[in-house]
């Protein structure tokens, strides 16, 4: 059977997790799933360890889970936040909800915790639907910005009409630039906006109707 499992190795990329009920060789899957529960030999572990065996089923899924969530992390600019229905991988977005739950409940080990912590983790649920909310707002933002940033290129000024709508007919750029002026003088301007702005010499004051 040893053998047998050294065959099904070399034929799924190194991987020793014969499903429960693999089709092609039942017989070594109900083997495979019995040696986790057997009491045996310092020789028969050697072996089976010298082959990269899996004894603990859970912690190899929670481990491919995990390297999931790092290439996640690694697309999208270093964000764990996965959104619970992901389009892309709804298994993860799942599995990542089901930590927090598991961490909220103290269900999850300290390694596992110290390794989502290493990459970011936010464990906290409502905060991290908030983040994801202001991700969100904030890219928006960014993307009125960069057509104010061509706007100015363009007539060498950031007093913008307060009418304009730009070549795409989907973002108002007066009005965005009227409530930013409106948001910094309520003292509610973020840092990185107000400081965004005043790279390109935002016009604080907009110009004042002729009487």
């Amino acid at each position: 059977m040893f053998h047998r499992l050294i065959s099904y190795k070399n034929q799924h990329n190194g991987s020793t997790l014969v499903r429960w009920k693999y089709a092609a060789d039942i017989e070594l899957a109900n083997w495979v799933s019995h040696q986790r529960g057997l009491k045996m030999s310092e020789y028969r572990v050697n072996l089976l360890n010298s082959i990269g065996f899996v004894w603990n089923v859970f912690d190899h899924q929670w481990d491919e889970m995990f390297q999931r969530l790092v290439t996640y992390r690694n697309q999208h600019n270093g964000s764990t936040l996965v959104p619970r229905e992901y389009g892309a991988d709804i298994q993860l977005g799942r599995w990542v909800n089901w930590q927090r739950h598991n961490y909220s409940i103290k269900m999850i080990s300290v390694h596992q915790i110290d390794r989502l912590e290493s990459i970011g983790f936010v464990w906290n649920a409502m905060y991290a639907r908030y983040a994801r909310y202001a991700c969100v707002l904030d890219g928006k933002w960014m993307e009125t910005y960069d057509r104010l940033v061509a706007y100015k290129k363009q007539h060498k000024s950031t007093h913008v009409p307060r009418t304009y709508t730009d070549e795409n007919n989907d973002i108002h750029l007066g009005k965005w630039v009227n409530t930013q002026r409106t948001v910094y003088k309520q003292g509610k301007l973020l840092e990185k906006r107000k400081d965004l702005l005043n790279s390109v010499d935002f016009a604080w004051e907009g110009k004042r109707r002729p009487r």
